[in-house]
């Protein structure tokens, strides 16, 4: 890639000590809020930058903005998607895109240069992108798949008591992939919670997706890059999935279902290779489903794991899915699927318990020294049929045993 270099001569940084010194550059260049989004849907994002300077009162007097279709296209009189041209402005943020509009799956690349207080413009900054998602319902070539037969599990008491406690149903598909993968992409989204899996790992870092929307209104829409996920020869493209806000418990009373009946999930993995063909994988009747480990998990009642009935590599090449039911196929509506604006629910940082307490026999308590919105990591071993307990609180009774009175009927 050529060097995105400095502004024409007349125009170039002060000298100072031998050495260029840039008085003003942008840097941490952003599309809608994010850096180097994938799957956005906005037809004219918007772009922001900062500007850094080690000099006391300095200022953006003016910018100007490169967009191309790649990262060597970012040069004066090259940009073959936009050239702003200088704009004396000093606004940084929320610059609409005024370029040609970009269909789906396209990847636009852009950068920046100012001009500071003294009109001397900056180098140009690293190039960022953003890319476009699916933008219309036509592009989706999946169906919203579920479990036929989707019951709870009669050996629970709780389940046989809340008939919405039901086990989590697990999808996947095996397909073939060649070699020379250039790009691989995952849309996802869900009727409830999902992790999306390939070839034995989780897509992605984030949980409780795709987050909780009126599904009547819109359903958000993850984007995933999966290229570096594939392998040459057989694949398997999976997801767990459950209740969430969709067909699970929420609010005050015991009520659920309150969107539709049973959880489903829609996923379309788009390949394209180096020698420019493509293939489309996408939740259909060839899918298969069934039951694992996870007997129940509801956002209020919590979750139910049952480790005698895991499907130890379900989601690898390597496991036979003899007695998997087909998938029940639903078209989709005209319910809008939209782009997720936002940075998804994530893990930050791991937390070690400050203090371990013993009540009584058999109940520990682990302290973790601060209020937390998180989850426990346990590695237990014993006999079959064990059964660990775990419960959550924010704080202790005068007695020293955990406090739960405010989870009320959760």
């Amino acid at each position: 890639m050529p060097r995105l270099g400095y502004p024409a001569a007349g125009n170039a940084p002060r000298e100072r000590e031998g050495e260029w010194a840039m008085t003003l550059q942008p840097s941490r260049l952003r599309t809608e809020y994010r850096e180097n989004p994938i799957g956005i849907d906005v037809e004219r994002p918007r772009l922001s930058w900062t500007v850094e300077s080690s000099e006391r009162g300095q200022f953006q007097r003016a910018y100007q903005v490169l967009v191309a279709t790649s990262p060597e296209g970012l040069e004066p009189g090259s940009a073959d998607l936009w050239d702003s041209g200088r704009v004396d402005s000093d606004t940084t943020a929320h610059i609409p895109y005024s370029g040609p509009l970009l269909p789906s799956r396209v990847r636009a690349w852009w950068a920046v240069r100012v001009w500071d207080r003294d009109n001397a413009p900056s180098d140009w900054s690293k190039p960022a992108f953003w890319e476009v998602g699916l933008l219309a319902l036509t592009d989706w070539r999946a169906d919203w798949i579920s479990h036929p037969r989707l019951v709870p599990d009669e050996e629970i008491p709780e389940a046989r008591e809340l008939d919405g406690l039901v086990p989590a149903p697990l999808f996947r598909r095996a397909f073939t992939v060649r070699d020379g993968v250039a790009r691989a992409r995952l849309y996802a989204t869900a009727r409830g919670v999902y992790e999306p899996r390939l070839n034995g790992r989780q897509v992605g870092d984030q949980a409780l997706a795709p987050g909780w929307t009126d599904y009547h209104r819109r359903i958000q829409v993850q984007t995933f890059d999966v290229t570096g996920l594939l392998q040459p020869g057989e694949n398997i493209l999976g997801a767990i999935v459950a209740p969430g806000w969709y067909a699970g418990y929420v609010g005050w009373g015991r009520y659920c279902r309150h969107y539709g009946q049973t959880p489903q999930v829609l996923m379309q993995l788009h390949i394209d290779y180096a020698d420019g063909t493509s293939e489309v994988v996408a939740t259909d009747e060839a899918w298969c489903c069934a039951t694992g480990a996870t007997r129940y998990a509801d956002l209020l009642h919590g979750e139910y794991i049952d480790a005698r009935q895991a499907c130890i590599g379900w989601d690898g090449p390597d496991f036979g899915a003899d007695g998997w039911l087909p998938v029940r196929c639903t078209r989709l509506t005209a319910t809008p699927l939209v782009a997720e604006v936002a940075e998804p629910v994530r893990a930050l940082e791991e937390i070690t318990p400050v203090a371990i307490t013993s009540p009584s026999p058999g109940v520990h308590l682990f302290d973790l020294g601060q209020n937390i919105t998180g989850r426990a990591r346990l590695r237990a071993t014993g006999p079959a049929g064990t059964t660990v307990r775990l419960r959550y609180g924010e704080m202790l009774n005068p007695d020293g045993t955990l406090y739960t009175a405010n989870l009320r009927s959760a």
